[in-house]
């Protein structure tokens, strides 16, 4: 779907992975990273003509995502975290911006458990917790309890077109057209059907609240929170004020914000960023 031209590249991070990316503009990067099965694309037709006025704006797709190399190991978010890494060194990136979509924030978050914060400037948390599934009732989270993980996890295995088609409706306000609809599969089911079952295992049952509050105050943080569902957003920020009370916060659409409403998206970042120059 997107028709912009940018600079595009591969990285080889191992003997196994190349990791595939995008980047335009100059100044301090920002990393776009997409949620689970996402790909670059998500981003290139809205994020990075906006931010690369005044940033140098990268996004990638990560390992058994897009164009990056399938992998039959390592298909969890821990290595994703470090392959995070071998992305910043080898592009020689210094004061990074993060901002992850869905899933792409525990991307973060496994970056922060293994290297901190240094030479991280910021992180933006589009639309997700760090822990999926639910503590207690009313907790801000993907999953009530391991039954549902359960469910998805089988619905993924064996028929993750079904299961997309389903899905991904629900992740925008408006009703999209055939082609969007179409595309977006497309993107999607890049990623082969045991990678998307492995890291939907791994971050469904990750819990990253240690991180969450150990950033809280010592670098600038916004979640960008959506009306997913009824009481998506009181619980987010319940969850916030009580682990992360330093964090920013703004409400916007539904899961698919930045695509479906990128203006008011695109404006509202960059003020947070604006603040933190």
């Amino acid at each position: 779907m997107s028709t912009q031209q940018y600079k595009s590249d591969y990285i080889l991070v191992s003997p196994d992975l190349e990791l595939y990316y995008v980047e335009a503009g100059t100044g301090t990067p920002i990393i776009f990273i997409p949620g689970w099965c996402g790909t670059t694309e998500f981003f290139e037709q809205y994020q990075l003509p906006y931010f690369s006025k005044n940033y140098r704006v990268i996004s990638y797709d990560p390992r058994s995502h897009g164009r990056s190399s399938k992998t039959l190991e390592n298909n969890n978010y821990t290595q994703h975290g470090k392959d995070l890494k071998a992305l910043i060194e080898a592009l020689d990136l210094k004061d990074v911006i993060l901002a992850g979509h869905s899933a792409g924030c525990h991307d973060i978050y496994a970056y922060l458990r293994v290297f901190g914060t240094e030479n991280i400037k910021s992180c933006i948390f589009i639309d997700y917790m760090p822990r999926p599934i639910a503590a207690k009732k009313g907790d801000w989270a993907q999953y009530s309890n391991a039954m549902e993980v359960g469910e998805f996890i089988n619905s993924t295995i064996y028929d993750l077109r079904n299961l997309l088609t389903a899905f991904i409706p629900t992740v925008f306000m408006r009703n999209m057209i055939h082609e969007e609809l179409s595309w977006i599969m497309d993107q999607l089911l890049k990623t082969p059907t045991y990678a998307a079952a492995l890291t939907a295992v791994d971050e469904a049952f990750a819990d990253y609240t240690v991180e969450a509050q150990m950033i809280d105050g010592k670098i600038p943080v916004l979640n960008v929170v959506s009306e997913w569902s009824e009481g998506w957003v009181e619980s987010a920020q319940i969850w916030l004020a009580k682990n992360a009370p330093d964090s920013e916060i703004f409400v916007l659409g539904k899961h698919m914000m930045f695509f479906e409403f990128p203006d008011e998206f695109n404006a509202e970042v960059d003020a947070f960023l604006e603040k933190i120059k």
